[in-house]
């Protein structure tokens, strides 16, 4: 069965390059908003671009695609490929999945497929899509070929999942390295097999130039951002923009994840004093829009948030009062070595509301409104730098020629300025530096995407030193030198108890989120 879907899909391929010539190659840009409904598509032209919308949910992004013939429309989660063999994939859940038919109209939130109401479905592979992840949470299904369209562009004969039993309602579209498809794992006797993907298909249906993407977050309180495959936005960033490669997995030794090499961290407060300072590192990190936190190894983590006067509470996860996040004081992360890029990012974008179903603010036992912290320790998890970083960074996803470019933002830019890719170089950017710091993933595993920490019931009370190490200004978490939360608002425990089994449904049991 794999090896006759291999040929399925080498099939498709070939099928899908005959039908390419009918555009010349260009950009397909997306604008997303921080919007809890989801947007119906608006499309705007600018010469040879495309772009359409993707609704930020405030727990992750969705772009509104369709599927089929005559189109199902779905809500899909835009991800970037957070470690491997899990997020490369797209897939949706079937209208008979046990999710669906058990969940109390949950799929009619994202949406859900009914092959039978489609015309250009095809199964090519029954009971062969699968993905499992570390807390035994997962989908499994058929692999099928249908249309798929999304920012005024359709792709024929795209290849995707299609769950038939799912522990989430919620499908994703994959935008990774073919080595991180479902299919490509070898188990046991089983030979792995890669096809192409929705960044494979854009190239090869003359959609694009080069299989790349750039992404534009922007900052925290922002409501609109943006995707580019195939381009740079020049307007969307500061310069200097500068490439490294990404590194590999060090058990395979290839490359099925956006992982870099961080070589420094630094933390300056609002005169410019340098708090923190950990040079000459070669630490992987993932690039991963599918993660709202930014996770460190746990001894770097744990100096930042000792630092900042961050407590571990059970119920918000690690909280800080709110006023931190006006201190003036900047992260510095560097990347590839003494030449590669280095990202800025204020405090104010780590420091994130926890806002409860009536719109109050979690306070401390003295009334201080807490925060959450968006820097947090890993553990036995690989590093990733999720939203929390990447609003800072305007940040170009090479696939072809494995490399990534970073840059610092331009924030709320209204300006635009598009150029393609046309070779092995991304558009505006410098070489990427000859003494590179080289690294390697040894992460192994598949994670399910996962935002913030959960709020949950509880009357415990929590204690712990609050006076940060850091001397960050006047705004800073140091008033006592122990701090005592209060019991969680009771519309919290409310909403908790209230929306659990929905949630569960929707995202999977291992979703974590804040309120």
């Amino acid at each position: 069965m794999v090896q006759a879907l291999g040929k399925l899909s080498a099939a498709a391929a070939a099928l899908s390059f005959i039908v390419s010539t009918h555009a010349e190659p260009a950009v397909i840009g997306m604008t997303f908003t921080k919007e809890v409904r989801r947007d119906q598509s608006q499309l705007r032209r600018r010469a040879n671009s495309v772009a359409a919308s993707i609704a930020n949910e405030d727990l992750l992004y969705l772009i509104n695609a369709t599927i089929g013939t005559p189109p199902q429309s779905f809500g899909l989660q835009l991800d970037t490929a957070s470690i491997s063999s899990t997020h490369s994939d797209i897939w949706v859940p079937a209208t008979v999945a046990d999710v669906c038919v058990q969940g109390q109209g949950v799929c009619s939130l994202f949406g859900a497929f009914n092959p039978n109401a489609s015309s250009t479905f095809v199964d090519i592979g029954p009971n062969s899509f699968s993905i499992s992840y570390v807390d035994n949470s997962g989908v499994t299904g058929d692999f099928m070929n249908d249309t798929f369209s999304f920012g005024g562009i359709s792709l024929k004969n795209q290849q995707m999942g299609l769950a038939t039993q799912s522990t989430r309602a919620l499908g994703i579209m994959g935008i990774g390295f073919d080595m991180g498809e479902s299919s490509a794992a070898s188990t046991g006797t089983t030979q792995g097999f890669t096809y192409p993907n929705v960044v494979d298909q854009l190239q090869m249906q003359g959609f694009i130039k080069t299989m790349a993407y750039s992404l534009w977050l922007n900052d925290l309180d922002s409501n609109a951002g943006s995707i580019l495959f195939g381009g740079v936005d020049t307007a969307k960033f500061k310069a200097p923009l500068i490439s490294i490669p990404i590194q590999p997995d060090s058990q395979t030794q290839s490359i099925s994840s956006f992982t870099v090499a961080l070589s420094s961290i630094s933390v300056v407060n609002n005169t410019g004093a340098t708090q923190y300072s950990k040079t000459n590192l070669a630490v992987p990190v993932i690039l991963d829009s599918g993660t709202t936190l930014t996770y460190l190894p746990d001894t770097y983590a744990n100096d930042i948030l000792g630092g900042v006067g961050a407590i571990n509470n059970k119920n918000y996860g690690y909280v800080v009062p709110c006023s931190l996040g006006s201190d003036g004081a900047n992260f510095t992360f560097q990347f590839g070595g003494a030449s590669g890029p280095s990202i800025v990012v204020g405090m104010s974008e780590f420091v994130i509301p926890i806002v409860v179903q009536s719109g109050s603010t979690p306070t401390a036992q003295d009334g201080t409104p807490l925060c959450q912290f968006g820097i947090n320790p890993a553990g036995n998890s690989p590093n990733l730098f999720g939203d929390t970083f990447l609003r800072s960074a305007y940040v170009v996803y090479d696939l072809e020629n494995q490399q990534i470019g970073l840059a610092n933002t331009n924030f709320n830019a209204t300006n635009s300025n598009v150029q393609e890719f046309t070779n092995s170089q991304i558009p505006g950017a410098s070489a990427a530096p000859t003494n590179a710091v080289v690294v390697t993933q040894t992460f192994s595993g598949h994670l399910l995407a996962t935002t913030a920490v959960a709020a949950t019931g509880g009357t415990g009370t929590v204690t712990g030193a609050a006076t940060g190490t850091f001397v960050l200004g006047s705004s800073t978490a140091k008033s006592t030198a122990m701090r005592t939360f209060g019991a969680p608002q009771v519309d919290l425990v409310m909403v908790a108890a209230g929306l659990a089994g929905v949630v569960s449904f929707v995202f999977g049991t291992s979703l974590v989120f804040f309120l």
